[in-house]
């Protein structure tokens, strides 16, 4: 830009005026963000000039999305929220600005005229003369496998489908982590289709399409079972282990290939989910989810690795509340996996939610699990907003420390606890008990971790203290404040701060007796501090994070700003 300002549109007097061209590119800076905050890519605030990213920007930039296909995505999808059908969903696809490029010829539109009859299960809803009706159609032929013979149909086939497969796996979670459940569900469908080319409603032994014969799939897919999501070709297949062999072959008419169709449906990755329900509060409910994978192992089709797609969703309102991905490991295979989720529940309460869990690359494997709330019972519950009530008590003199030392701490400060410190002073000083405190500032908050600070020292005095503040400055504020109050005499405690701009050795944090960090900073020297086994005296690396086991106390200040 600075060396041929005149094809960016900058004039000889605006170049003269700012050489360095500095405004010009804050301009273009600022445009740029209102322009992503349009598209709800970023949020930007114009007064402060800070940014911050979405998840929707997140996945737009893992995916390499352009801004403009974001555009159109959410224009379309805000039309069709309610109850998008499956041709929907792939036309908002198709009208991807990935997909400009493909030019629609006149020379073509036979052949595309007689796809769009032969090879396309789903309705198109745009014309084939438009660049989305033409990649609509090809698209589903791709997946169809139907045979095209135009050279540059061939050539518009390959491109479309080299870039849809990511295209569907950036709008399948946009939408799922937008909380909309049915969009979600289709576009991964779609998404596994095109990698796998076959459709989601047909059988999904076509996964060995190269070991089974063709007329195993014509037989399975003859008598589709249909459901409230279309068609059930899974318990379809997994209805064969409850014949034999022989009934198996007669059925799928390759009378001498039943044990070897039954031994691939054991091979289609499938798993039985548990849930049991318990209420916390009127809004929330805990689920403890158990997975169970059923399937046999073989490396040749699973590889290291399977991984589930499971959310909790309210089919009522089309939303989910939780999403996961799991992952299944072939040296722990067949282990089963434990979540506890924590889900919000509304007014009027609904009858029941659901779970589905959709395998991440294999199509047609999934499952829907009914969570019923008829036996969970909440009226005797408080309020999702519950606090503990401030008591009318009489406030606890300095001395009820009973020691010296520690009341030579507040001797020039106050003599009494306020309320706060005296309802909390029995739990913090005299019992070991967890305590999570929300209060306003100015409230002390401060001095009731220092009394849980006391406690500590007076049960193990070798014991040390982390204090994390999820701010540079609050870490720094603090260690000002307790280096000159604790470090002084008579306690004479070192405390250290640990951020990214300081640094200590080993041999300084096993004799502090306070650290101050960052959660960053925490995470990263904690990490590994078990070391190679569980006896420290083994590892080298182990003595050098030995003061991770001496820690007696944590502190978290400002913990609602944690994560942002």
């Amino acid at each position: 830009m600075c060396k041929n300002p005149l094809a960016y549109g900058i004039s000889a007097i605006q170049h003269e005026s700012d050489p360095t061209l500095r405004q010009r590119s804050r301009e273009l800076a600022i445009e740029a963000a209102k322009l992503l905050d349009e598209r709800k890519m970023i949020r930007y605030n114009p007064d402060s000039g800070n940014l911050a990213i979405t998840n929707l920007g997140r996945v737009a930039s893992m995916f390499y999305i352009r801004n403009q296909s974001i555009a159109t995505f959410n224009e379309l999808l805000e039309k069709k929220r309610t109850s998008p059908t499956d041709a929907d969903l792939l036309h908002v696809m198709c009208c991807a600005d990935e997909f400009e490029n493909v030019r629609v010829r006149p020379e073509e539109l036979d052949e595309v005229d007689r796809l769009k009859k032969e090879a396309c299960p789903l309705e198109t809803l745009a014309p084939v003369e438009e660049y989305s009706g033409k990649c609509n159609v090809l698209l589903q032929a791709y997946v169809s496998k139907a045979r095209v013979t135009s050279f540059t149909l061939i050539s518009d086939t390959n491109y479309i489908a080299s870039n849809a497969g990511r295209v569907a796996r950036a709008l399948f979670e946009m939408t799922l982590k937008s909380g909309n459940a049915s969009a979600a569900l289709k576009f991964l469908r779609l998404a596994k289709s095109i990698d796998h080319r076959f459709w989601w409603f047909q059988s999904p032994l076509r996964a060995f399409e190269y070991e089974l014969k063709k007329n195993v799939f014509v037989a399975l897919e003859d008598s589709r079972v249909s459901s409230e999501e279309g068609y059930n070709t899974l318990e379809r297949a997994i209805s064969l282990l409850d014949m034999d062999k022989d009934e198996v072959g007669q059925l799928c008419r390759c009378f001498r290939d039943g044990a070897l169709i039954q031994k691939f449906v054991r091979m289609l990755p499938r798993v039985e989910v548990s849930c049991s329900v318990h209420p916390i509060t009127k809004g929330t409910l805990r689920f403890h989810i158990d997975i169970n994978p059923v399937f046999n192992w073989n490396g040749k089709y699973h590889g290291g690795a399977e991984g589930f797609w499971l959310w909790i969703e309210d089919n009522e309102n089309n939303r989910t509340y939780h999403n996961e991905f799991i992952l299944f490991s072939r040296r722990n295979h067949p282990e089963s996996t434990t979540l506890e989720v924590i889900v919000p529940v509304f007014n009027p309460m609904p009858q029941q939610y659901f779970i589905r869990i959709v395998s991440d690359s294999w199509v047609g494997c999934e499952a829907l699990i009914p969570v019923s709330f008829r036996h969970v019972l909440i009226d005797g519950l408080s309020s999702p907003t519950f606090f503990t009530n401030l008591f009318d008590l009489t406030p606890l003199p300095v001395s009820s420390l009973a020691n010296p030392r520690y009341e030579q701490l507040y001797a020039n400060r106050f003599d009494v606890f306020n309320p706060i410190q005296t309802q909390l002073f029995h739990i913090l000083y005299h019992t070991d008990t967890p305590v999570l405190l929300g209060a306003p500032t100015g409230s002390g908050k401060t001095t009731v971790a220092e009394i849980a600070l006391l406690r500590m020292k007076k049960q193990n005095p070798k014991a040390k203290c982390v204090y994390i503040a999820p701010l540079k400055s609050l870490a720094r504020e603090r260690l000002k404040e307790w280096t000159k109050r604790l470090g002084a005499p008579p306690l004479k405690w070192k405390v250290l701060e640990l951020s990214g701009d300081t640094s200590h050795d080993s041999h300084a944090l096993n004799n502090s007796d306070i650290l101050i960090c960052t959660p960053e900073k925490w995470d990263l020297i904690s990490r590994g501090w078990r070391g190679v086994s569980n006896d420290f005296s083994s590892s080298s690396a182990s003595n050098g994070k030995r003061f991770v086991r001496e820690v007696g106390l944590l502190i978290i200040d400002e913990i609602h700003l944690l994560g942002k």
